[in-house]
C-alpha cells in the first residue's frame, strides 16, 4: 500500500513538472512555426507582407485578402490642375514609418496598418506623398467620401487637416535635407482655392481658377493659358496684360505674354527691365548673380539687367 501511495506521489510531481514545459515547448514551436513559414524573412510570401524591424526581427505580418495587395502608391493628381509640384521623386510604394506603421492597397482599399501589433486602423480611398519623404511624416488621405485630408504620422496619429477638400497639394518647395515642405497646402473646397497653413487657417483670399504656385508675396492662378497673379489679401496685379507664364527667382519675377518679357523685383511697383519676343513658342528664363539679371531665350542671353 505505501509504495503504491509513493508511485501516485511520483507520478503528480513528475506531472506538475513537465506539464508547464511540454506547454512552453508547444510555445515554442508554434513561434518558431511562424517565422519557419517565412524561412527566408521574404517581404511577400503565399499571400501575406511581413513586416520586420532594423534588426530583422519578425514583428508581423498582413495576410492579403485580394490578389491586388501590395504596399501603396501614391495618387498624385496635381498634373490635373497645372500644378508645380515635385516631380522627381524615386519613393514608389509606400515606407514603413518608424517601424509602425505604413499603407496597405489590398483590392480597392487602402488601410493605414499598425506594423508593430498587426492591425489595421483606417481605411482610405487613395494616399498622395509625391514618392518622396514630406516634412513630419505628412501624408495627403481621400476617404470613402471622396474627401481629402492630411495626416501627421509619428510617435502618434495626428490630424492636420480635416476631411473637408475636393483637392489639396503641395507645390515643389524642398527642405535642406531634401523634404518636402508641408507649411501650406493648395486646398481646392466648394469650387473656390486658397491655400491652407499647418495650422488649418486659410492665409489667402479665395480664387476662381486654380492655384498651381505661390511665393511669400504672390499667388499664381491658371485656367487654360490665362495666368493670374494675386497677392495674399487677393489682389490681382497687371490686368491689362494677357499673362501667358512666369519665371520665380529669389524675390524677382519674370512675366511672360506673347510679345514680351517684363521682370519686377517688386510686381507692380518696383519695373526692372524687359524684352520683346519675336516667338510666341519661345522658352523664356531668368539667371541671377549679385549683380545682374539675365534674361535667356531658348537657352541664350538676349538681354541683361543691372542690378543697383
Amino acid at each position: 500500500m505505501e509504495n503504491r501511495k509513493s508511485v501516485l506521489i511520483t507520478i503528480v510531481v513528475l506531472l506538475l513538472i513537465f506539464t508547464p514545459l511540454s506547454i512552453i515547448g508547444i510555445l515554442n514551436t508554434n513561434n518558431i512555426g511562424i517565422m519557419e513559414e517565412n524561412p527566408n524573412h521574404e517581404i511577400y510570401y503565399e499571400r501575406k507582407i511581413y513586416f520586420y524591424d532594423s534588426e530583422d526581427k519578425f514583428l508581423s505580418y498582413y495576410e492579403c485578402q485580394t490578389e491586388v495587395c501590395d504596399f501603396a502608391s501614391s495618387l498624385i493628381d496635381d498634373n490635373t490642375y497645372g500644378i508645380n509640384y515635385y516631380k522627381d521623386g524615386a519613393v514608389t510604394k509606400a515606407p514603413i514609418v518608424d517601424e509602425k506603421y505604413t499603407f496597405i492597397n489590398d483590392g480597392s482599399a487602402i488601410y493605414l496598418y499598425a506594423t508593430n501589433t498587426g492591425s489595421n486602423l483606417q481605411t482610405y480611398k487613395a494616399i498622395k506623398y509625391y514618392n518622396t519623404s514630406i516634412e513630419n511624416n505628412i501624408y495627403i488621405v481621400q476617404n470613402s467620401n471622396n474627401v481629402w485630408g492630411v495626416l501627421s504620422i509619428g510617435s502618434t496619429l495626428r490630424s492636420v487637416l480635416p476631411f473637408q477638400y475636393d483637392f489639396i497639394g503641395l507645390i515643389n518647395n524642398l527642405n535642406e535635407d531634401g523634404s518636402l515642405k508641408a507649411d501650406n497646402f493648395i486646398v481646392l473646397k466648394d469650387n473656390k482655392w486658397s491655400i491652407v497653413n499647418s495650422a488649418g487657417s486659410t492665409i489667402t483670399g479665395l480664387i476662381d481658377d486654380p492655384i498651381i504656385d505661390y511665393t511669400n508675396e504672390y499667388i499664381i492662378s491658371k485656367n487654360q493659358d490665362k495666368v493670374r497673379i494675386y497677392s495674399y489679401e487677393n489682389y490681382e496685379y497687371l490686368t491689362d496684360y494677357n499673362i501667358k507664364d512666369y519665371v520665380i527667382l529669389d524675390n524677382y519675377i519674370g512675366i511672360i505674354t506673347d510679345t514680351f518679357v517684363l521682370v519686377y523685383e517688386n510686381l507692380g511697383v518696383n519695373y526692372l527691365g524687359s524684352y520683346t519676343l519675336t516667338d510666341n513658342s519661345s522658352e523664356v528664363d531668368l539667371e541671377k548673380t549679385d549683380t545682374k539679371i539675365d534674361i535667356k531665350v531658348n537657352g541664350n542671353v538676349v538681354e541683361t539687367i543691372e542690378l543697383t
